[in-house]
């Protein structure tokens, strides 16, 4: 009898701190999500897209990446960066999007966004769609 108690008492508690742990993850995915780039990021990216970028400048801007199979995190594309490239170029099919005053009020206030991963071109109505969701 107590083995059994104990035994549901356990698998209770695992539950519940699970699904904590999964709000932990959640909640600091959507700070990710709002917190502009550093110096250090905006550096990075401004160095990789150097050669799309025009005068656009990655620093203190707010950048949504989306992979191609849905929406990721900053984290997210600079790993994938570290890990596929030496750094000197983005690190897959990428493709940048830098939006006008219109554009960034329609998407909440992101500066640009990085889709990656995607094998088509992507027209920027369809970015911006996808940036209210984000």
């Amino acid at each position: 009898m107590m083995k059994a108690l104990f035994i549901t008492l356990s698998l209770v508690m695992l539950t519940f701190s699970c699904s904590s742990l999964r709000k932990i993850d959640s909640d600091s995915f959507e700070e990710e999500k709002r917190m502009p780039l550093d110096a250090d990021e905006g550096a990075y990216l401004n160095k990789i897209f150097e050669g799309v970028r025009k005068d656009f400048d990655f620093t203190n801007k707010q950048v949504g990446f989306i992979k191609s199979n849905g929406v990721k995190g900053k984290k997210s594309y600079l790993n994938a960066q570290k890990e596929y490239s030496e750094g000197e170029s983005p690190c897959c099919v990428a493709q940048l999007f830098i939006f006008n005053p219109i554009q960034k009020e329609e998407c909440g206030g992101y500066d640009a966004a990085i889709i990656y991963w995607s094998k088509r071109v992507i027209p920027i109505e369809e970015v911006v769609r996808r940036m209210k969701k984000y």
